[in-house]
C-alpha cells in the first residue's frame, strides 16, 4: 500500500514538472512568437518607407519604378530568425544605394565630378571657339571692311551671354536638395562671368590679328 502511494506521489510530482516545463515552454514560444512579429512589424514599416522614397526618387529622376514584386517564400525549414536578419541587410543595402543614386543625381548635370572652373572653361572655350570660327568664316566671306570692328566686339560679347546661360544650366542639378521639411532648397550655382569676359577679349585680340595683322 505504501509502494503503491509512494508511486502515485511519484507519479504527481512528474504530472506537476511535465506541466510546469509544457507552460514554461509555450511561454516561451509565445514569447518568441511576439518579437518576430515585432521584428516583422519593424521590417514592414522601414519597407513601405524604402519604397516610398524609391518611388519619389525615381519620379524625381523621371525613370520607370522598378519591379518590387516580393521574392518566393523561403522554405519551410529555414529558420526564420536567419531570414529576417537577411532582409534587414538587404534593406539596409537598397537604403544605401537609393542614398549614392539621389546623391549622384543632385551633382551638376554636365561633368558631375569636375570643378565648376573646369566646368566653365569647358563651356566658355567652346562657345568662344565657334564664335571664332564664324568670324572666320564671315572674313573670308565678305573680305572684311569697316563693319570688321563690329564682328569683332560683338559676336564675343553675345557669346560670353550664351556661355553665362548655358553655365548655369550645367551646373545645376537635376534633382535639387531638401530640407527636412521636404521643401526644396534653391541650389547654389556657381558662376564666374570673369572666365568669360577674358575668354571673349581673347577672341576679339584672335580675331583682330586675323582681320588687321595676318
Amino acid at each position: 500500500m505504501m509502494n503503491a502511494l509512494h508511486a502515485y506521489n511519484d507519479l504527481v510530482h512528474e504530472l506537476a514538472k511535465l506541466d510546469a516545463d509544457t507552460a514554461a515552454g509555450a511561454e516561451r514560444g509565445r514569447k518568441r512568437l511576439a518579437r518576430r512579429r515585432q521584428a516583422l512589424e519593424a521590417l514592414r514599416t522601414d519597407l513601405d518607407e524604402e519604397v516610398a522614397s524609391l518611388a519619389e526618387g525615381c519620379a524625381a529622376l523621371r525613370r520607370p519604378v522598378p519591379d518590387l514584386a516580393p521574392s518566393p517564400a523561403p522554405d519551410e525549414g529555414a529558420d526564420v530568425e536567419t531570414v529576417l536578419r537577411d532582409a534587414r541587410v538587404r534593406l539596409r543595402e537598397a537604403g544605401d544605394a537609393r542614398l549614392a543614386t539621389m546623391r549622384a543625381a543632385q551633382r551638376p548635370t554636365f561633368l558631375p565630378r569636375a570643378h565648376h572652373v573646369v566646368r566653365e572653361l569647358i563651356i566658355y572655350g567652346g562657345v568662344m571657339a565657334a564664335c571664332l570660327l564664324a568670324q572666320v568664316v564671315w572674313l573670308r566671306a565678305t573680305g572684311g571692311g569697316d563693319s570688321s570692328w563690329w564682328v569683332a566686339f560683338l559676336p564675343p560679347v553675345l557669346a560670353a551671354l550664351v556661355g553665362y546661360l548655358l553655365v548655369g544650366s550645367a551646373n545645376r542639378p537635376r534633382v535639387p536638395m531638401v530640407d527636412r521639411a521636404g521643401k526644396p532648397i534653391k541650389p547654389v550655382v556657381p558662376r564666374n562671368p570673369r572666365l568669360g569676359v577674358t575668354l571673349a577679349v581673347v577672341t576679339m585680340a584672335l580675331f583682330a590679328y586675323v582681320a588687321f595683322f595676318a
